[in-house]
């Protein structure tokens, strides 16, 4: 298992990297977590502006924002370049250019074949934009337990790349 935090800051430090691969699991992790940090940002919306006069600093984002609600802006104005590039390297690691994000933009039918290019396993091995990312933490694991057989004193074998 992985730590949230830090794979979450992983992807936030490569928040303007388009290319290479991003496994099945990275992306949908992600995309999890920014939707619930939408539905948190439009809920503080919801509190701090709507409901109640604002004060400190949602009253400052309020004005700054020419009197709208300003999480969700925010929000998406931080966040969403990141979900953009994890988007691409989603779509490099099943083969496709990253300009295929634009079939987002066709109303009402764009989602279902984005959501299908996305759902769907990596392709195996290399292909035009890197190694696969899947392949590529098999062999850290393997190097971390290599690392670690050496410290007890055991042999280590790495097999070769043609084992």
């Amino acid at each position: 298992m992985f730590s949230i935090y830090g794979k979450l800051f992983s992807i936030l430090r490569a928040s303007f990297s388009y290319s290479g691969r991003t496994a099945r699991m990275e992306f949908w992790f992600y995309f999890t977590f920014f939707t619930l940090m939408f539905f948190a940002a439009l809920g503080a919306d919801v509190t701090y502006v709507r409901q109640q006069e604002p004060s400190g600093l949602a009253l400052f984002l309020y004005q700054l924002m020419g009197n709208r609600e300003p999480f969700v802006p925010l929000y998406l104005l931080l966040f969403s370049p990141a979900m953009l590039a994890i988007t691409v390297r989603r779509l490099h690691d099943r083969g496709r250019r990253g300009w295929w994000t634009l079939v987002y933009l066709i109303p009402f039918f764009g989602l279902f074949p984005m959501v299908a290019m996305l759902a769907r396993k990596s392709q195996e091995g290399f292909n035009r934009f890197g190694a696969n990312p899947l392949d590529m933490a098999a062999l850290a694991k393997r190097d971390a337990q290599a690392a670690r057989s050496s410290y007890d004193g055991a042999p280590v074998h790495s097999p070769s790349p043609a084992e």
